[in-house]
């Protein structure tokens, strides 16, 4: 695998063991913690888009990283009403932070589809399960 998808994966693992612990630490500000949870999304992203166009810079647009990702691999659609769910949150959690609050199933479920995420483009770059299943058995709230 190139070196940049590892270092892309490995910021996305980061970025969702930083949000996993600012959920449980951080209950009254879960604005960091909801923006880490895209952050992760997003570099699994990257990864996952570099690995298709090897040619391809990286966007912020996500409809247009996720139409990307979608010509090359149709099945990824799935995963596009999850994505705009945690970026809608993130997006709320910058534009009222003092308001913002989340639910522990929401936050069980926001972590759920990081998850799905990650796995499934792990699957696709051909990361060992051994690994995935040591960091995601740590990951749920409750």
């Amino acid at each position: 695998m190139d070196e940049f998808i590892q270092q892309l994966f490995s910021e996305g693992e980061s970025f969702l063991k930083e949000a996993k612990a600012e959920f449980l630490v951080n209950e009254d500000d879960q604005c960091d913690a909801m923006c880490k949870s895209c952050n992760s999304i997003k570099r699994f992203l990257d990864a996952y888009e570099l690995h298709l166009f090897k040619e391809k810079k990286p966007t912020q647009n996500y409809h247009l990283l996720l139409h990307t990702i979608s010509q090359k691999d149709p099945d990824f659609d799935r995963f596009t009403k999850m994505i705009y769910e945690v970026k809608c949150f993130s997006e709320e959690s910058k534009n009222n932070p003092e308001g913002f609050f989340l639910y522990d199933d929401e936050i069980n479920d926001i972590l759920k589809i990081v998850l799905e995420i990650r796995n499934y483009i792990a699957e696709k770059l051909a990361i060992k399960e051994s690994i995935l299943d040591n960091i995601s058995a740590s990951f749920m709230t409750t």
